[in-house]
């Protein structure tokens, strides 16, 4: 949902969120972080710039937000994006999210990554019951409500899915941490992996194919390093 530094979202009302960002201690080969949001002064608007990063969203205590206008009030999940996405957050939205890699909701939530793509789904999906959300109170701290989301994971974490994915994660580590000059082909050859079937596995379970993810880690890669630095965003 929000991007590696808070300073890619462009803010249009002049209130910030108030965000506050967990490493987890469980599963974190499959998640980024974990984050509270909270808005208690007037409404935000953020642009979120495209990204390769799944969320897991509840909002706390009835509260709601907008996603490209459209009102939110059940649990989502949230794919990854390729277009920039704008989300709007009332006066007194809490939020609690789960920020996994693109690949790591799918040991949890086995989901093709297609319907995901630019996209926003309610959970629970078809077949799941309500009853397995973590039952969140307003007097919640932070920590009992990060324990709660290890609870709920734990009960859905399936192992056979989670060794599907092996390819997709060793594939993100390396365009993840190698230079710019590093190549799919370089990737396959290296590995001895078909591109077919490399492809297949993205497309099942990322939505998209590793020629279109490779640009995206390169962009957000990119950014990072503009935001970071003295340049001129210009």
């Amino acid at each position: 949902m929000f991007s590696d530094t808070q300073a890619l979202c462009i803010i249009k009302k002049t209130k910030l969120l108030n965000i506050e960002t967990y490493k987890t201690e469980l599963f974190p080969d499959l998640i980024e972080r974990i984050w509270i949001a909270e808005n208690t002064e007037k409404e935000v608007e953020l642009m979120i710039p495209p990204n390769q990063y799944v969320n897991l969203i509840f909002a706390l205590n009835n509260s709601t937000y907008k996603r490209d206008n459209i009102i939110i009030k059940a649990p989502q999940i949230e794919g990854i994006s390729i277009k920039n996405t704008v989300l709007t957050y009332p006066a007194g939205t809490k939020l609690l999210g789960v920020r996994f890699f693109a690949f790591g909701l799918y040991p949890f939530i086995q989901i093709q990554g297609k319907r995901l793509i630019n996209n926003s789904l309610n959970y629970p999906l078809e077949g799941e019951k309500m009853k397995d959300i973590p039952d969140y109170s307003v007097g919640d701290s932070n920590t009992e409500l990060i324990q709660k989301i290890y609870d709920f994971l734990s009960n859905l974490f399936c192992g056979k899915s989670y060794a599907a994915i092996s390819q997709v994660m060793d594939f993100y580590k390396q365009f993840r941490w190698n230079d710019e000059t590093y190549s799919i082909e370089n990737y396959c050859k290296k590995t001895e992996t078909n591109y077919t079937t490399l492809n297949r596995n993205f497309t099942k379970i990322v939505g998209i194919t590793p020629k279109k993810f490779e640009r995206l880690l390169k962009f957000r890669k990119s950014l990072c390093s503009l935001i970071d630095s003295k340049d001129n965003l210009t």
